[in-house]
């Protein structure tokens, strides 16, 4: 027995907000909109709402959104020209990438990828000649940095972006369309790897309205309207993705790694300060108001003749009986200890260690660039990713003469707290306890270092002093060199390269930059990595050439409303709505060596003998590559919006063929009543509409009302036995096939 689709409305809701954006998923019943708040909501085909998000700023609008092809992360384009990454499940932001231009459109694809055996890791030997295919296993031993709350900065440019990595097997790319006609091309979404002007291939200003690629990723067609509002299709030889999909995808697996552990080091390293600062507070807190009262260099003397002499000012005995106190100095070295703990920790088992885990992945990076037959082409390049290697190399040795710093500051503060505990006992007229009475020569040392910048506390216009040197450690946390360079005296490594200059400046040699701190070795090195991956975006722009540009339309200043879709890895299809009344329906072939197009436009007069009147097109999407979806409402009368599945196949032979050296709209195009195509499936939604959002995959749809406000939920192949209470205004023309097995020609 037959079965036959009719369209069933599920939902009808009202909503506080103006909705100026709806796209549905391919993978699960969601729907993405937003609002003109320029907020952004996850709803179920239920109209329940799984998260709301607001705007980064305010005053934003959103333009156009994207979902990744499996559907679990949104992209979100604003008018700003941010382009914000949004897992789904907990609505994290996972990256911003700023475009600095309004954006217009966003598409998100993958190749569409034949079932077969997927190729497997293994150690077999491989043939000749045939490279082993690039596989991440770095994660098996090398664990990528999790963040502690302290860190953590879910709704940042620095959030994490390993969300990017789960389940990617195949190259996707999301595509960024802007005002002013430049398409950015980024792989899984972050990795910005060409910057496209159509600009210069029209040779007039244009922005872009659509972007479509191919099923194999070779041809990229840019939908684009000029200043005259003339509306033009480039086409662009994207073969790059299909010869070098392997290449482009590990790099971007790269580029991931690598700028997720950049801007974990830069979360670290501002922990680390902001804990350097707190015991800088603590000590100025603690010393302050005792500097105050004595001369410009009178601390430091004071505490040496206490030291040397065991003399006591008035002023410092105050201080240390009355200010200070026993119990004070004992939470005080705790709480010096604490921080000393803290920093060491951050810089051994955060800074040090993804630090290494950074230089493994610029390794990889260089072997892959050693293969020139491969990465060459698309600007990967040795001697660069060498100088980022030597940068990372002098990081980490830079990492660990602070470390070196660290261990020598805490012997010092412990031999001066130790003392000052034992001074403070005395002046109590208490016992002294004999492990802390003794004091070495060495001991001394240690404290006359530690007491050295004691001047530096509080200024005299009573304002806190941040950022000076205390003892040698502060100096390292400063975008500025080294004010107290380290002692290398006896240290046989350096002294072997100073005596063999050959080796101390072969390329392998990591360097060690005495003048420079760790924060301006770090800001270098960042550089130099952000520097590898802009190569690319200049080595790959020259290879997106125009292979064809369709003069097609000029519809005014209206809003372009268009649809399109692949058929075959050869055959697109196009959609354009001219307002109000028609549509034009545009069939492109393209092979290696030539271009066939086809096109017709279709209107609409009747849809059942009751209703003869003519209709306005609101809005046009491809519903499947069988069926074409269009928004219709009536001109007379009360307006009410009619959802109609258009089928493809007896209307692709409506059209003729035409030369697509020829401005279309000079063409003379047939122009067909698509009322008379059947089999055809309608619903009137009982409103007046305005767009409409449909997803054959999950077979649902969403109609917008004209004042923007309220939605209808429909679902498109309802089996008719659950219609039973449906709307006589709902209508199918019943055949022994379902309009789904009607395949295009």
């Amino acid at each position: 027995m037959s079965t036959f689709h009719v369209i069933k409305q599920l939902e009808d809701k009202n909503v506080q907000n103006e909705i100026n954006v709806m796209v549905w998923s391919d993978r699960m019943d969601l729907v993405a909109l937003s609002n003109i708040k320029g907020e952004v909501a996850l709803h179920r085909l239920s109209w329940t709402r799984a998260w709301s998000l607001s705007p980064p700023k305010e005053n934003l609008q959103v333009n156009a959104i994207a979902w990744r092809p499996d559907g679990k992360v949104l992209a979100v384009g604003y008018d700003s020209g941010e382009v914000l990454l949004i897992g789904i499940e907990n609505k994290k932001t996972l990256n911003v990438k700023d475009a600095r231009t309004e954006i217009t459109c966003l598409a998100w694809v993958q190749e569409k990828v034949e079932t077969k055996l997927k190729d497997t890791f293994t150690l077999k030997e491989e043939p000749p000649k045939n490279y082993m295919k690039y596989i991440d296993l770095s994660k098996l031993y090398l664990r990528d940095p999790v963040p502690n709350a302290s860190l953590d900065s879910s709704n940042s440019e620095e959030a994490k972006e390993t969300n990017f990595l789960q389940d990617q097997t195949e190259l996707n790319l999301l595509l960024v369309g802007t005002k002013d006609g430049y398409v950015h091309i980024r792989v899984f979404g972050c990795f910005t790897c060409s910057i496209l002007n159509m600009n210069e291939y029209l040779g007039t200003s244009c922005s872009v309205e659509n972007i479509h690629v191919s099923e194999d990723l070779s041809k990229i067609f840019i939908t684009v309207k000029d200043a005259e509002h003339n509306i033009k299709i480039i086409v662009l030889n994207g073969q790059i993705f299909k010869t070098h999909t392997q290449e482009l995808f590990c790099v971007a697996i790269k580029y991931v790694k690598l700028v997720d552990l950049v801007k974990y080091l830069t979360n670290t390293i501002a922990n680390i300060t902001e804990t350097w600062e707190s015991f800088l507070l603590e000590i100025d807190h603690k010393l302050s108001k005792y500097a105050k009262k004595v001369p410009e260099g009178g601390v430091t003397a004071d505490f040496l003749d206490l030291l040397t002499f065991g003399i006591c000012s008035p002023e410092l005995e105050e201080f240390l009986i009355t200010d200070l106190t026993k119990k004070g100095l004992e939470k005080f070295g705790q709480t010096i200890e604490m921080s000393y703990a803290n920093i060491q920790k951050l810089l051994l088992k955060n800074v040090t260690k993804f630090g290494q885990n950074l230089s493994y992945h610029l390794a990889e990076l260089r072997g892959m660039a050693r293969l020139e037959h491969r990465y060459d082409v698309i600007g990967l390049k040795e001697d660069q990713i060498t100088k980022a290697i030597q940068s990372s190399g002098a990081f980490l040795i830079k990492a660990g003469e602070m470390q070196q710093i660290i261990n020598h500051s805490v012997i010092n503060y412990k031999a001066f707290f130790r003392w000052l505990y034992g001074a403070i006992l005395f002046l109590m007229d208490e016992t002294v306890p004999t492990e802390i009475h003794k004091i070495t020569q060495q001991d001394l040392a240690y404290i006359t270092e530690f007491l050295q910048n004691f001047d530096h506390i509080g200024n005299k216009d009573g304002q806190n002093t941040k950022g000076f040197i205390m003892e040698r450690l502060g100096q390292y946390l400063a975008d500025a060199p080294l004010v107290v360079l380290p002692n290398m005296d006896g240290n046989d490594w350096t002294s072997f390269l100073s005596e063999n200059e050959c080796i101390q400046n072969h390329p392998s040699i990591l360097q060690h930059y005495k003048n420079t701190s760790l924060i301006q070795q770090f800001k270098e090195l960042a550089v130099k990595i952000y520097d590898i991956f802009d190569a690319p975006k200049t080595a790959l722009q020259v290879k997106f050439k125009p292979i064809y540009i369709f003069d097609c339309f000029n519809f005014g200043e209206v809003n372009l409303r268009m649809s399109s879709i692949n058929i075959t890895k050869e055959m697109i299809l196009f959609a354009f709505l001219q307002p109000s009344t028609q549509f034009f329906l545009l069939q492109v072939h393209i092979t290696d060596d030539k271009c066939l197009a086809r096109c017709g436009k279709f209107h609409f007069t009747q849809l059942t003998e009751e209703s003869p009147q003519i209709y306005d097109i609101l809005d046009v999407a491809f519903y499947s590559n069988n069926i074409l979806s269009l928004l219709l409402q009536d001109t007379t009368g009360y307006k009410s919006a009619t959802i109609l599945q258009f089928p493809l196949a007896p209307a692709l032979e409506k059209l003729v063929e035409i030369d697509i050296a020829v401005d279309i709209s000079k063409t003379a195009l047939p122009n067909s009543n698509g009322s008379v195509v059947t089999p055809k499936l309608f619903k009137n939604t009982e409103m007046a509409g305005s767009v409409f959002a449909v997803s054959g995959s999950r077979r649902v749809g969403i109609v917008l009302s004209e004042n923007k406000r309220k939605i209808k939920l429909f679902e498109m192949e309802a089996e008719e036995e659950d219609e039973e209470d449906a709307d006589m205004s709902s209508s199918i023309i019943k055949e022994d096939v379902s309009m789904q097995e009607n395949a295009v020609e």
